[in-house]
């Protein structure tokens, strides 16, 4: 299943996709016990009983939605948390000039708010604050069945689904004090990830039992149609079934949690003489079976 939000920002209703067309999931969601007005989170745990509920509803001929001029939201409006993944590609590391023989072997993660959560096709907004805008294109896991202390060889049993995200960085922000002082943690890691529009993700959540293995997931990132990320999530670290091992080791996972599992070498920080992202510049990253998202970058002032 390819499961989206669909409608204007803030009042998104849960769809499915179903070719070039989105079903509404009001009276399917009804028919399986669930309130018409539940958002797709609800339902994550429950996804066999939801494909059910979408057969049914396509063979007595709801209606569909011509996804053209339809507005796509985060196909997850209302995570419960957003966890991001830093350092899971060592390609990305060796960009930020960090030693080949002193590659870290635990994951890093942070949170970022609910409020940097965005569309597929809404704009990423630069701060006034920010010089050096960057893009990092990041697998994301969705959970759809929660849990704590989750085995690694157990994981799969707890992933609903995957879909693109892009972890948009005010590289410039993240210093901080921390260099002037000489205090690592004083980095400012919110300050540099945290602004809204910093999450766009979409335009489909395709469920696991589709989606086969994260491995053959080619990720690729363009800049205005210019190359910039190319590589397969079989690159990763630390992989989708270990994250979530590690995250669920220290909180209790639930049912529409957001896991983005780190950006591979490309980004506009690695290069040597970088190409941060401006006005008028667009974010288009395709994943294999998740679709391609084109987001437009604005300044604040314009928004």
């Amino acid at each position: 299943m390819r499961l989206v939000s669909f409608g204007p920002a803030g009042s998104e209703l849960p769809g499915a996709l179903v070719q070039d067309s989105v079903l509404p999931l009001g009276r399917v969601l009804a028919d399986i016990g669930f309130e018409r007005t539940d958002s797709l989170r609800r339902v994550l745990p429950f996804l066999d009983l939801l494909g059910a509920g979408i057969d049914a509803a396509l063979q007595r001929g709801d209606e569909l939605i011509p996804v053209a001029g339809t507005r796509l939201g985060p196909p997850v409006v209302d995570p419960p948390n957003l966890f991001s993944v830093g350092a899971n590609y060592f390609a990305h590391l060796v960009e930020h000039g960090v030693d080949p023989a002193k590659m870290p072997t635990l994951p890093v993660i942070f949170v970022k708010p609910s409020s940097a959560l965005s569309g597929p096709t809404d704009p990423i907004v630069r701060p006034i604050e920010c010089e050096q805008f960057d893009y990092e294109a990041e697998l994301a896991i969705v959970i759809g069945k929660g849990g704590r202390r989750i085995a690694a060889d157990r994981a799969g049993e707890h992933i609903a689904g995957y879909m693109i995200a892009n972890d948009v960085s005010a590289r410039d922000l993240g210093e901080g004090e921390s260099k002037k002082l000489g205090m690592a943690p004083l980095f400012q890691v919110m300050r540099m990830k945290g602004w809204d529009t910093f999450l766009p993700t979409g335009p489909w959540l395709l469920t696991a039992d589709e989606a086969g293995s994260y491995e053959d997931i080619r990720i690729q990132t363009w800049v205005n149609d210019e190359p910039r990320q190319d590589t397969y999530a079989k690159e990763m670290a630390t992989d989708p079934f270990q994250l979530v091992e590690w995250l669920s080791a220290t909180t209790t996972l639930r049912p529409g949690d957001i896991i983005t599992t780190g950006t591979p070498a490309g980004a506009a920080v690695g290069m040597a003489s970088p190409r941060w992202l401006t006005a008028g510049d667009a974010v288009r990253i395709e994943m294999t079976g998740l679709g391609s998202m084109n987001t437009p970058v604005l300044d604040e002032q314009a928004v």
